[in-house]
């Protein structure tokens, strides 16, 4: 049987990676990385390479879609996992993976499960979604909840992420008592090997995740894991829905949005995510039962036994 021919659009960046990382490993798939001629020369594109993936080079700009129709031409598969708030380039390799007759489009969403109107962030990948279906292939959204992110502790070695996203985690809402589903991101890669493989589907919305849990649940793992207390930060509902309102940038007007989404308004949940006003998903847990996901508690485990 011949292998798949999958396109990676954002090889490098953490969904991307896990994705590179998982069809890797199969026999299934020829993995290919579309690079942008300004990144070509970086190193993390040389490790690609050196570990067997085939790179193209070519801009997802409008100015270069020539270029980059012959860049996807006889791939199988075109998967994009750029950066989120990207959305011009996003229409430019849509129109060229019409022209180039890419047998399936994997949008970049990514993304929890929410309705129109909630988080703007959301309704441009819906925009970009809608787009898809005008312009007439086949493909498959693909949401994965949110990241696993366990609240960062003064005397254990900091999340790395930085100190926006440190006391992010360690904020709790209200009782802290509405679920969420999350996953690790080293599992994205594994859900998205079985969907390539799976006609089921086909022109559908996927929903992937690890397990669902509350903020409380989360908080209470950390501190039994790690052996120390976490310094909560207590917020309201009104208090994340203020921070919507007056936040100074794009980039966390989004982050508010998304807490408000999944920790307020409950939308980040596997029961959400199939309903039709939400997409109507079919659950990737229920298409591959088989698949061994990383639970929360393993994770927490790794990380602050690993410090």
């Amino acid at each position: 049987m011949a292998k798949l021919s999958v396109i990676i659009v954002g090889a490098t960046g953490v969904t991307g990676g896990s994705i590179v990382d998982a069809l890797l490993t199969r026999p299934d798939f020829h993995v290919i990385a579309l690079v942008r001629p300004a990144s070509a020369s970086k190193p993390d594109v040389a490790a690609l390479q050196g570990r067997g993936v085939e790179i193209r080079i070519a801009d997802i700009e409008p100015s270069a879609e020539e270029q980059l129709v012959e860049a996807l031409r006889g791939a199988d598969v075109v998967i994009c996992a750029i950066h989120g708030t990207e959305f011009a380039p996003q229409y430019t390799l849509i129109d060229a993976v019409k022209k180039a007759g890419v047998k399936r489009y994997i949008s970049n969403d990514w993304a929890s499960a929410c309705t129109r109107g909630v988080r703007q962030l959301h309704d441009e990948k819906l925009a970009a979604q809608d787009y898809v279906k005008k312009v007439g292939i086949n493909y498959t959204f693909i949401g994965t909840g949110f990241w696993y992110l366990l609240p960062a502790i003064e005397s254990v070695k900091s999340t790395g992420l930085g100190p926006l996203v440190d006391a992010y985690s360690r904020e709790i809402v209200g009782a802290g008592d509405v679920k969420s589903a999350m996953i690790d991101t080293r599992d994205i890669g594994e859900f998205v090997a079985r969907i390539l493989l799976d006609e089921r589907t086909v022109n559908r919305y996927v929903f992937c995740y690890g397990e669902e849990v509350t903020q409380s649940e989360i908080h209470a793992l950390a501190e039994r894991v790690s052996g120390h207390k976490i310094d909560r930060i207590r917020l309201r509902g009104e208090d994340i829905a203020e921070e919507v309102k007056t936040a100074p940038n794009y980039g966390m007007r989004a982050m508010a949005e998304y807490k408000y989404s999944g920790w307020v308004r409950g939308d980040n949940t596997i029961e959400n995510a199939k309903k039709e006003k939400y997409g109507g998903a079919l659950d990737a847990r229920e298409l591959y039962p088989d698949l061994k996901v990383r639970t929360l508690e393993e994770f927490a485990n790794e990380y602050y036994l690993s410090q």
